[in-house]
C-alpha cells in the first residue's frame, strides 16, 4: 500500500525546484489587495493595514482569477521560499528576494478561470512574510474561490514537521534552501485526508529541551510557541497571542520529542519529560476545547524506546476521551535509512510520503472520517 500511495503522491507533489520570477506583461495592472474577500488564508495569519502577515511555515493562500494571462504575488520576506500551484499542476518553488513581486503564472488562458494555491515552504524562524495581494493584467479580476474544506488539522512539531532537509543534505549554509514545508508529512497527510491544515513547527524545538540549548534553558519551548501567532526567538510580552478561533481545527497532531534527547551528556528524566508534555497537552486543550488531540511517537527509531511509553503515559494521565496516542516504531522502524536525507533523523521526500501514508488510515479512524 505504501508503494502505491507513495508513487501517486510523488507524481503529484514532488516537482519541487527553484524558479526565478519574471516581469509581468506591460499594461495597466490590477492589484487586488490582501484583504480582498476573494482571497482565503489557511494557518496562522494576521491582517494589518491591508497586508497579510505570517510567521509560520506551511501557511497558505487560495484564490481564483480570470481575465489575465499572468499572475504575480506581492510578497516580501528575504530568503523565504514559497511553493505554488495553478490549476492543480505540480508545485514549484520560488524564493522571495526583496520587494520584487514574484511571478506565479504566465501564458494562461484569459477566458478561463484559474485556481492558485500559494504555500510558504520555509519555517517561521526565517522571519515574517508580508503578502500585499496579487497583481493581474488589465482586465483581470479575482472571483469567488472554492469553499473551504470540511476538515481541518493542526500540527505542532520540530524540524521533521517543518520539512527541514527533505530536499537535499545540509552543508552548513543551505538550511532553508534544503527545506520544503509544503512537502513534509503534515501537508501531504492533510491532502490525503482532504483537509485544510495549519503547521506550528520549529527546527530544534522540544518539549522540555530544545536542540543545542543548555540545561536549564530560558529559550521558548513548544508550549510557548504554540500560543503565538508568529515564531519568536525569545519570550516576550509583545509576542502576538494566537486566537485559535481564527482558524478552528478538528484535531491537533503533536509530533515532538526528538530534540529532547539530542544532548549526548544530559537526557531528561521521566518526571521532567512527562511534566513538560502534560503541560503542553493542557495548553493545547485550553486553546482547543473541542478538538481531538493526537500524539505521535517521534519518527526517528534511534531514540530511546522509553519515550514511546512516556508519551503514552502522559496521554493516559490526562483522562481525556478526545486524546489519543499513535506509536510509530513499536513493531519495527517505519522508515529505513534510505528514507532519510541524513540517514537517521530528517526524512527525504519519500520518507515524508511514507509517513503520511502510514498515518492516513489511523488518523481517519480516530476522526471517524471515511
Amino acid at each position: 500500500m505504501f508503494k502505491k500511495i507513495s508513487l501517486l503522491l510523488l507524481a503529484v507533489f514532488s516537482a519541487a525546484f527553484l524558479f526565478t520570477g519574471v516581469e509581468c506583461a506591460s499594461g495597466e495592472a490590477v492589484h487586488p489587495a490582501a484583504d480582498s474577500p476573494y482571497i482565503r488564508y489557511y494557518g496562522r495569519w494576521e491582517m494589518q493595514d491591508k497586508t497579510a502577515l505570517t510567521g509560520q511555515g506551511a501557511t497558505y493562500i487560495r484564490a481564483k482569477f480570470t481575465g489575465s494571462s499572468e499572475l504575480r504575488a506581492d510578497l516580501t520576506g528575504k530568503g523565504v521560499f514559497w511553493a505554488y500551484s495553478i490549476d492543480g499542476r505540480a508545485f514549484q518553488r520560488v524564493e522571495v528576494k526583496g520587494n520584487k513581486p514574484i511571478t506565479l503564472g504566465k501564458g494562461l488562458a484569459k477566458d478561463k478561470e484559474h485556481l492558485v494555491t500559494l504555500v510558504r515552504a520555509t519555517e517561521g524562524q526565517a522571519g515574517i512574510s508580508k503578502f500585499k495581494g496579487f497583481i493581474l493584467e488589465q482586465g483581470g479580476k479575482l472571483i469567488p474561490p472554492p469553499a473551504d474544506k470540511q476538515r481541518r488539522l493542526e500540527f505542532i512539531g520540530d524540524s521533521i514537521t517543518a520539512g527541514a532537509i527533505n530536499l537535499m543534505p545540509y552543508n552548513g549554509t543551505n538550511y532553508f534552501v534544503s527545506e520544503d514545508g509544503n512537502m513534509s508529512y503534515a501537508p501531504l497527510l492533510s491532502r490525503l485526508l482532504d483537509a485544510d491544515w495549519s503547521v506550528v513547527a520549529k527546527s530544534g524545538g522540544g518539549v522540555v529541551h530544545n536542540y543545542a540549548d543548555p540545561w536549564p534553558s530560558d529559550k521558548p519551548r513548544a508550549i510557548d510557541r504554540y500560543g503565538w501567532t508568529f515564531f519568536h526567538a525569545a519570550i516576550s510580552k509583545d509576542n502576538p497571542v494566537w486566537n485559535s478561533r481564527n482558524f478552528p481545527v478538528d484535531a491537533v497532531i503533536v509530533a515532538l520529542g526528538t530534540n529532547d534527547f539530542s544532548d549526548p551528556h544530559r537526557k531528561p528524566t521521566k518526571e521532567e519529560f512527562c511534566t513538560a508534555y502534560n503541560a503542553l497537552l493542557q495548553k493545547i486543550r485550553q486553546m482547543n476545547p473541542q478538538a481531538k488531540i493526537i500524539c505521535l511517537e517521534p519518527l526517528p527509531s534511534h531514540l530511546p524506546a522509553e519515550i514511546r511509553a512516556w508519551i503514552a503515559a502522559s496521554v493516559q494521565a490526562q483522562q481525556d476521551a478526545k486524546m489519543y496516542f499513535i506509536p510509530i516504531n513499536d513493531k519495527a522502524p517505519l522508515l529505513a535509512p534510505e528514507d532519510y536525507t541524513d540517514g537517521r533523523t530528517h526524512p527525504n521526500i519519500l520518507g515524508h510520503i511514507k509517513t503520511a501514508a502510514y498515518l492516513k488510515d489511523k488518523i481517519a479512524a480516530i476522526m471517524e472520517w471515511e
